[in-house]
């Protein structure tokens, strides 16, 4: 490119491009660990059967 305008232009978009790869890289790992290996989703159910409901309603919301 030999525009001063166009090479300013490029570099924005190649960098918020970078910002926004960087940003949902974590979110990608943990996608591929989701598809990946079922044990993902494997949760301790004696963990929640173990809090009291008043104090976890009001962090769900439904208190």
């Amino acid at each position: 490119m030999k525009s001063p305008l166009a090479q300013k232009i490029w570099a924005i978009i190649t960098w918020r491009w970078r910002l926004q790869i960087a940003l949902n890289a974590p979110f990608a790992l943990l996608w591929v660990a989701d598809k990946t290996n079922p044990a993902v989703h494997a949760f301790n159910m004696t963990a929640l059967s173990a809090m009291h409901a008043e104090w976890l309603a009001p962090m769900i919301g439904i208190a």
